[in-house]
Parts: C-alpha cells; sequence; structure tokens
C-alpha cells in the first residue's frame, strides 16, 4: 500500500523542514476569504508539487450569509459562541463583504456559501476545501460548488476587493492562534485510493 502524509497549520520553514525528511503530499490549512494569511506559502507548495486542503473555507460559517446580529451560540455546545467574526460588531464591520458575496452569488445563481467555494477552487488547481456540515441540504449546496466557474479574471476581482473592504477579526487569523508545544497526529484514508494520510499538526 503507497502511503502519504501531510501536516497542518504548517508555514514555510516547518513544510521544508518536513518534506526534506519525507514528501509531504498535502498542506492542511485554515484558508477563507477572511483568513488569508496563508497565501503566502502558496509559491512554495507549487515549487514542492504539494497540494492544500483548505479547512474552514467559510470562515466557520459565517460567508454562509446565514448569521446575524441576533444569532446566539450556546457557549456549551457551539464553539462559534467565542469566534471575533460573530461578534454584533463583527456582523457589521463585515457588512460590505457579505454584500459583496451576495451580489457575487445572485449574478452566478448562486448562494454566498458556493461563491466562496468557488473562488477557492478558481485560485489554484491544487486546492481543495472542505467544509463541514451536519445537515444533507447543506452537503449538497457546497457540492454544487464545483460547478460553478469563476474566470481568473473574477478571481482577481474577488482578490482586490478583499484587499480593499473591511473586515473583523476572524478564529483563526494570525491575531487569534497562538501555537503551543504539543502535537496531535491523526490519520485517514484518501478517497477512492486506499491510501492512509496522516496529518500532524500544532494545535
Amino acid at each position: 500500500m503507497n502511503l502519504a502524509w501531510g501536516i497542518s497549520e504548517a508555514n514555510e520553514n516547518y513544510l521544508r523542514r518536513a518534506h526534506a525528511v519525507c514528501p509531504v503530499t498535502a498542506v492542511q490549512n485554515r484558508y477563507s476569504m477572511m483568513a488569508r494569511h496563508y497565501e503566502t506559502l502558496f509559491s512554495v507548495l507549487e515549487e514542492l508539487g504539494i497540494g492544500f486542503v483548505a479547512f474552514a473555507p467559510m470562515a466557520n460559517g459565517f460567508l454562509t450569509g446565514q448569521y446575524g446580529k441576533d444569532t446566539v451560540f450556546d457557549p456549551k455546545y457551539d464553539y462559534r459562541s467565542g469566534m471575533p467574526q460573530f461578534t454584533p460588531e463583527a456582523v457589521d464591520t463585515n457588512q460590505e463583504l457579505l454584500t459583496m458575496l451576495g451580489e457575487a452569488a445572485k449574478e452566478h445563481q448562486a448562494t454566498p456559501a458556493q461563491i466562496s467555494l468557488a473562488w477557492m477552487l478558481g485560485k489554484k488547481p491544487w486546492i481543495v476545501p472542505i467544509p463541514g456540515t451536519r445537515k444533507l441540504e447543506r452537503l449538497g449546496e457546497n457540492a454544487g460548488a464545483a460547478k460553478i466557474h469563476l474566470s481568473a479574471q473574477e478571481v482577481g476581482e474577488l482578490d482586490n476587493l478583499l484587499d480593499q473592504i473591511p473586515m473583523s477579526e476572524v478564529f483563526g487569523g494570525s491575531k487569534i492562534i497562538k501555537q503551543v508545544n504539543r502535537v496531535y497526529t491523526f490519520g485517514f484514508k484518501l478517497a477512492n485510493k486506499g491510501e492512509l494520510l496522516f496529518i500532524s499538526s500544532y494545535c
């Protein structure tokens, strides 16, 4: 059986060190329209031929546009209760972002969630977003993003807008998460290949 492995929440230095020991297949990092700090890693991934698995690609659901100032998460069961993008002040700050997504969604007969995923899929062929959901209808909606084609020009225009419009802090952004010296490793089988992928990350 051929084995492949990857690392999570890796920066360039850690990635190069790991890749020198054993070629890395994929890096799994947080990435969304609100958390783009890992784009600095893209040139290194292309250089080394490594894929990018984007988790929390909709900023933990915020980019779906389904949550407003009156949304309340139970802190006992939903960790989004402590995420900065869901505060009433953040919702106000992010209105321009949500409006932009809504307009793009209307133009493409899609949903804001699908546009946020299609934007990501249109950036690089080796980026694979992994949105999470507990609802079958959301699973179908997320999968539908693969049918939405954004041209390179449209992706570039969205990038330019994202560079300019105001945004709140977002969970997992460079100002929020600090690494500690604990390493967690887990594995799963790659779809349709039966290959075991181990991902090790600092959490």
